[in-house]
């Protein structure tokens, strides 16, 4: 996989964009050794285009004398500043993660509130008789109707992908 970097050859700086992540349309951004992870944001590189507003910038890839010259001699932008933007991220990614788990346990809780209503409903339009058969047929059909939304329900509350 091929790598990158952006380099201001006015301030004869750079910082490494890493490879693209086609998954999420956005390259991996700046390393931590310390974390042993990417910032997986573009905050970083946002912050350099900000910075060298003006100035011609270069993106050199991986794998060349160019790149490896620029890695070698070249100051890295934000560098004392780079594990702090990974610790950050990462308390994003986690943030974000914990937002899902609490949506899809709301959700857990709405499907059952929603099973139970429609239970309800059920035991009410069974105990319900119509006086003629035009009603003894629409019961019926609300009944079936009713009984297919909770097939449906109970469906998605076993199926192990949603568990």
């Amino acid at each position: 996989m091929r790598d990158y970097l952006v380099f201001c050859t006015y301030c004869s700086s750079y910082t490494l964009l890493h490879s693209f992540d086609k998954g999420s349309n956005q390259f991996l951004g700046e390393y931590s050794l310390l974390y042993n992870d990417y910032t997986k944001n573009s905050a970083v590189l946002n912050k350099f285009l900000l910075a060298h507003l003006g100035h011609t910038l270069r993106t050199i890839p991986s794998q060349t004398d160019e790149y490896m010259n620029i890695i070698c001699t070249a100051s890295r932008f934000l560098e004392d500043d780079i594990d702090k933007y990974v610790e950050e991220s990462r308390e994003q990614r986690q943030l974000a993660e914990l937002d899902r788990q609490h949506e899809r346990t709301v959700g857990k809780v709405q499907l059952h509130i929603a099973e139970h209503l429609l239970q309800t409903e059920l035991d009410v339009l069974s105990k319900v008789k119509g006086n003629t058969p035009a009603e003894r047929q629409v019961l019926l059909g609300k009944e079936l109707g009713v009984k297919k939304a909770l097939e449906v329900i109970r469906g998605v509350l076993a199926d192990k992908q949603f568990a």
